[in-house]
């Protein structure tokens, strides 16, 4: 099996910690095992690499993280670059011409497709192994992994499945996408998994799927008319319109940090950076990469993050419409192409003040 690590997004959610020279993949926030600071992409790279994966595995992604990867990962690790930057349909177009047309992975060769950003125990990849023993049967097209939910989120997608197959795979009944409070109750009753945004296939059938669209199977082709393709989700132009859909589930834990609320419940201090927080002042939180403090008096359940792209604050578990606000502000990031040198949490985590450098 081989595996597509996807890693194009940006973390528009994590304004104004992230922008385009700072995706979220690469900010430290997290603890590796050692109790050092690491990035979304050095974790997963670190599992994979636990679970016997990695040297089966290509990043694709765009020119402007490159160096990023590079200097996170190291240089040996396997690229495949967008000319341009697109959603994920021609992302991972891109990367099975790869696989077909460069590496000459055979056509019954199973992938699986996963975002960098995903925040899953070791035994996540151990699961995901089983995929290829699933994409064996016939009439199988698709394989998606499930997460069994902790609570009704109405945040996720869900996937809803038919009966029970061996192993904990099913058929895939509908699709439902972040439904409100209480219709999430009512799929999960029915047995509904969250959507990880995992996807595998044999590589046959992006390659003949692609012929059947008019568009180039060998790789340096499909890259030189890369402009040609639709910016669309592999959801949208695969997966919806896919007749033969299996789940597999997984039992784990899984979270999608993509919004504040997620980083906030991953940091092991409510203050980062330079300032102060009142006793009286429960549940809030402040993350501060600017060279003035910030003080905060007598809030309660409350988010501060202030950088030089701009300050947020905002109520905790309130700021998912902030890539809707944002429509509204002219941005320009300030933090530019000097990467690591300008900002990371690693230095957050070592100093009550944070320097930037631009």
């Amino acid at each position: 099996m081989k595996l597509v690590l996807l890693s194009g997004g940006i973390g528009t959610r994590l304004w104004p910690l992230t922008n385009s020279a700072r995706p979220k993949q690469f900010l430290k926030f997290l603890k590796s095992e050692k109790g050092n600071p690491e990035s979304m992409i050095q974790r997963i790279w670190r599992q994979l690499e636990t679970a016997g994966l990695s040297n089966s595995t290509v990043i694709a992604t765009n020119k402007n993280q490159v160096h990023m990867i590079q200097n996170q990962l190291g240089q040996d690790i396997p690229l495949i670059i967008e000319p341009l930057r697109k959603d994920t349909f021609p992302a991972i177009a891109l990367a099975a011409t790869y696989l077909y047309s460069i590496q000459g992975v055979e056509l019954d060769e199973a992938i699986c497709v996963l975002s960098v950003d995903s925040y899953v125990d070791d035994n996540f990849f151990e699961r995901i192994k089983d995929l290829k023993i699933i994409l064996q049967y016939d009439n199988v097209d698709l394989v998606l992994v499930g997460v069994q939910p902790s609570y009704p989120s109405t945040k996720y997608g869900y996937v809803v499945p038919e009966a029970i197959k061996n192993n904990s795979w099913m058929k895939v009944s509908y699709f439902k996408e972040k439904p409100v409070e209480k219709e999430a109750k009512e799929l999960i009753k029915q047995g509904a998994l969250w959507n990880c945004g995992v996807f595998a296939f044999k590589l046959n059938y992006i390659i003949r799927l692609l012929s059947e669209k008019g568009l180039p199977t060998h790789y340096d082709e499909l890259k030189e008319n890369y402009h040609v393709l639709p910016e669309v989700s592999f959801d949208y132009e695969v997966v919806e319109s896919a007749n033969n859909i299996y789940v597999l589930s997984y039992e784990g834990n899984w979270k999608d940090l993509g919004t504040l609320n997620t980083i906030i419940d991953n940091l092991d201090s409510p203050l980062i950076g330079k300032g102060a927080i009142s006793d009286d002042s429960t549940n809030t939180y402040v993350v501060n990469e600017l060279d003035i403090p910030i003080a905060v008096l007598g809030v309660q359940n409350v988010i501060v993050v202030a950088s030089p792209d701009g300050i947020l604050v905002t109520k905790k578990n309130s700021n998912s419409n902030i890539k809707e606000l944002l429509k509204d502000i002219k941005q320009r990031p300030c933090t530019k192409n000097i990467l690591e040198e300008n900002i990371s949490y690693q230095k957050h985590c070592q100093r009550s003040e944070v320097s930037i450098r631009t």
